[in-house]
């Protein structure tokens, strides 16, 4: 009868928070004690409440009672069943009331709200961050317990996520089921194609609000900012050389190490960088990815191109400080500037002569 009446008698001591059954109040109250008397008997999992120790027994059994009367797919609870249902028939009963966007889950109708909001309720207990999603809050603790529990079977590299570790099993596959309707260069994640698509249309849509200067990838524009900030997070744990871009602490790293995995099949040179063997590999290939729009001329390298487009633009964007001579590559006026300096940083292993130059201590030793 409380059903009809719409009472709730039962009252929780700690949040005042009413029932209108004496069990349900006695479940509520686990929330505030922290109890979790039902336990797993395979993994020792506990739950506070059966029926959720029942759901979980489902795992370990491979039990899915509920069948998918459209499709026979099966499922191990009700709810996930109902959910389903609703691709069959399309129904988005759940609407935002701010901006209409209709959604078949009412969970994914609660999440979209927070966009709205602003509310990030989710918070770590380590460092006070907050989150939209408690499953986010989850992912971003496995950052200070430090845990890999994802082990690739191939090559025993450890992930922090499942979703990691799917991405990365593509790479032994080969698998890269996403491709380009323009140039079919294909890829292994949706969002790699999708940040190459923008190569194409030539899209920014991240913008930088200190410099106004536009981006097609948002980690671009993460990474600019850095410049701005002055920050350099990533620091070398061997000489304390401070760093901007973790990809270039990786590099360095290996300035300490001297380890050079990487070999080239055809003439066995080995390098410290992947990228630096596949540059050197186009040696052997002939390939000339890179092509200049003005005059077509073609490169191997990217760095070589941006040079050679100053030869159209004319730009000398690097001045020296003493002379004010100006010069279009910065490694030019660093060479310029040794002139000023009197530096001779090359040093002869055989007579121990000293040159501002690498090319002229080259031209040197060969008189040796």
């Amino acid at each position: 009868m409380l059903i009809h009446t719409g009472d709730k008698p039962y009252s929780c001591d700690v949040c005042s928070k009413c029932f209108n059954r004496k069990s349900k109040l006695q479940q509520h109250l686990l929330i505030h004690t922290g109890n979790k008397p039902y336990s797993c008997d395979v993994c020792s999992k506990c739950f506070k409440q059966k029926s959720t120790l029942q759901r979980h027994l489902l795992l370990h059994t491979g039990e899915k009672l509920y069948t998918c009367d459209v499709c026979n797919k099966c499922f191990n609870r009700k709810s996930t069943l109902e959910q389903h249902l609703i691709i069959h028939t399309g129904d988005k009963p759940y609407t935002c009331d701010v901006c209409n966007k209709s959604f078949k889950i009412k969970l994914t109708l609660q999440r979209h709200v927070l966009i709205h909001t602003g509310d990030k309720p989710y918070s770590c207990d380590v460092c006070s961050k907050c989150f939209k999603r408690k499953s986010t809050l989850r992912q971003h603790l496995i950052i200070h317990t430090g845990d890999k529990p994802y082990t690739c079977d191939v090559c025993n590299k450890c992930f922090n996520r499942k979703s990691i570790l799917q991405r990365h099993l593509s790479i032994h596959r080969g698998d890269k089921p996403y491709s380009c309707d323009v140039c079919s260069k294909c890829f292994t994640r949706k969002f790699t194609l999708q940040q190459h698509l923008l190569i194409h249309t030539g899209e920014k849509p991240y913008s930088c609000d200190i410099c106004n200067k536009y981006f097609s990838n948002k980690c671009y524009l993460k990474q600019h900012l850095l410049i701005h900030s002055g920050e350099k997070p990533y620091t070398c744990d061997i000489c304390n050389k401070c760093f901007r871009y973790k990809g270039n602490l990786t590099t360095h790293v290996l300035i300490h190490t001297n380890d050079k995995s990487y070999c080239c099949d055809v003439c066995h040179k080995s390098f410290k960088l992947k990228l630096t063997l596949q540059r050197h590999m186009r040696i052997h290939t002939g390939d000339k990815p890179y092509r200049c729009d003005v005059c077509n001329k073609y490169f191997n390298q990217k760095s070589i191109l941006k040079r050679h487009m100053l030869v159209h633009t004319g730009d000398k964007s690097y001045t020296c400080d003493v002379c004010n001579k100006s010069f279009k590559i910065k490694l030019t006026l660093q060479r310029h500037m040794l002139i000023h300096t009197g530096d001779k940083p090359y040093s002869c292993d055989v007579c121990s002569k000293c040159f501002n130059r690498k090319s002229t201590l080259q031209r040197h030793l060969s008189k040796h």
